[in-house]
């Protein structure tokens, strides 16, 4: 799922997984969910969707799962509602499953150097809503602070998992 920066690159996860199954004499088939971003999300009416998501991310496993008799599983998630969906649509077929991760996003940095990350990200909205920061300062953390893919740099649920 390319608008997800948890995921956008889980697609080679998959190719490598797909290939190591092939070698061993198997037959993988892949399939994807939906998935929202808490942090894009964020701040609008489209964060009501999040939580929610957890379910409809269960019952599409569920549904691929147990419609095509499919034998075992490998899930590849990677963000905060994504996990326990898939754990939850995972428990429901009651087959063998195998969780792969695709890592931790990466610390960013200022232009002046700074470690950041997405708490960084949000703690300077606050600060700059409340006259603390100005705009050239939020702006050089918000496209600095998640320079790469992976889940996001803190301990919520992908990672905490």
């Amino acid at each position: 799922m390319e608008i997800i920066p948890g995921h956008f690159f889980l697609d080679k996860v998959s190719k490598i997984i797909k290939d190591e199954i092939r070698a061993n004499g198997c037959v993988p088939f892949e399939f994807n969910t939906i998935g929202v971003d808490d942090g894009i999300a964020m701040g609008h009416d489209g964060m009501l969707f999040s939580l929610p998501s957890r379910e409809l991310i269960a019952n599409s496993i569920e549904t691929v799962m147990n419609a095509h008799k499919l034998d075992a599983m490998i899930a590849i998630p990677n963000c905060d509602k994504i996990v326990p969906g898939m754990i939850m649509g995972a428990l429901r077929v009651n087959v063998p499953t195998v969780f792969v991760s695709g890592g931790a996003m990466q610390k960013g940095y200022t232009k002046d150097g700074i470690p950041i990350d997405l708490a960084t990200a949000f703690e300077a909205v606050g600060k700059f809503e409340a006259g603390e920061m100005s705009e050239e300062e939020l702006k050089d953390i918000e496209c600095n602070a998640c320079p790469d893919g992976g889940s996001c740099s803190g301990m919520f649920t992908a990672n905490s998992m």
